[in-house]
């Protein structure tokens, strides 16, 4: 446990320290800020633009950071020659690896809470601006700063920002698949054919739902045409099965938006996110474990 702490908090150094860490976030802080002023712009809800781009940036972006960040984390190690030094200490492979996934997931945590910070600031302000009591620019940026500071603990304390805290839960869980993805692909192949497996991955682990439905659809049709069942539906059903359902995340943002928080995520939910991430994060240590570093 001693191993794998140390890799993590070493690797969480270098990420911080990594350029590209802080242009992603500088954008995604530029976009959580401008949400409020593309709002004005749209002829639908002012409320609900502010809160979809909000939450787009902020997956968006986080999703951004695993995949440049997590492609190129253990194949620097390569590159610098580092992981003859690591691997001859007393440290298992499986140590090493699982070190830099919850290092990189710390960082990506860091990342998504202070982008939620400027979320919920956001939020707290434009309800300030919108109020009908007059209030000063420095007072209300002080109270907007310091709700969302509170709401991190007291989830559901103030209107304006009422159901917005499980969507942020249910971006961290997605975003714990999604690291682990990256970290197996990074294990055996080169970053730029690992970011786009991540990439690929993400995408479609977001269509789930549909490709099971294209998979429906495809046997319904030839069972009404009289025809055999295609292959192509043993393709996607295939396909159904083995990529990451990530809708199971990305709906609950739709329904705190849209429906005032009416559903949330279960215990279900958490259960599956949990089994996948140790199912993909086994199957690095497999794959990590018997490569050849010669």
């Amino acid at each position: 446990m001693n191993q794998i702490f140390a890799v993590a908090t070493n690797t969480f150094r270098e990420a911080i320290r990594n350029r590209i860490l802080y242009i992603i976030l500088v954008f995604a802080l530029l976009l959580i800020g401008a949400s409020g002023v593309l709002s004005e712009l749209s002829i639908a809800s002012h409320e609900r633009i502010m809160k979809d781009l909000g939450f787009a940036a902020i997956n968006l972006f986080a999703v951004a950071i695993a995949v440049f960040v997590g492609v190129n984390i253990v194949y620097n190690e390569l590159e610098k020659k580092t992981i003859y030094t690591i691997v001859s200490k007393p440290i298992a492979r499986w140590q090493f690896l699982l070190g830099k996934y919850f290092g990189l997931l710390l960082t990506i945590y860091v990342n998504v809470l202070i982008m939620s910070i400027c979320f919920l600031f956001m939020l707290h302000y434009d309800s300030f601006r919108t109020s009908e009591e007059s209030v000063g620019f420095m007072s209300a940026s002080a109270q907007s700063f310091a709700r969302s500071i509170v709401n991190l603990v007291a989830w559901n304390q103030y209107e304006a920002t009422a159901h917005m805290m499980p969507v942020v839960v249910a971006t961290l869980i997605e975003l714990s698949i999604v690291t682990a993805f990256a970290i197996l692909f990074s294990s055996f192949s080169m970053p730029t054919l690992s970011m786009i497996f991540t990439v690929l991955t993400f995408i479609a682990g977001r269509m789930n739902d549909d490709i099971t439905e294209f998979a429906k659809t495809i046997k319904r049709n030839a069972l009404t045409e009289g025809l055999e069942v295609p292959f192509s539906y043993d393709i996607a059903r295939w396909l159904s099965y083995v990529t990451p359902n990530l809708d199971l995340f990305h709906r609950t943002v739709e329904e705190a938006i849209y429906n005032d928080g009416k559903y949330g995520l279960d215990g279900a939910a958490f259960a599956y996110a949990a089994l996948y991430t140790a199912a993909v994060l086994c199957l690095a240590m497999l794959v990590f474990g018997r490569r050849n570093f010669k």
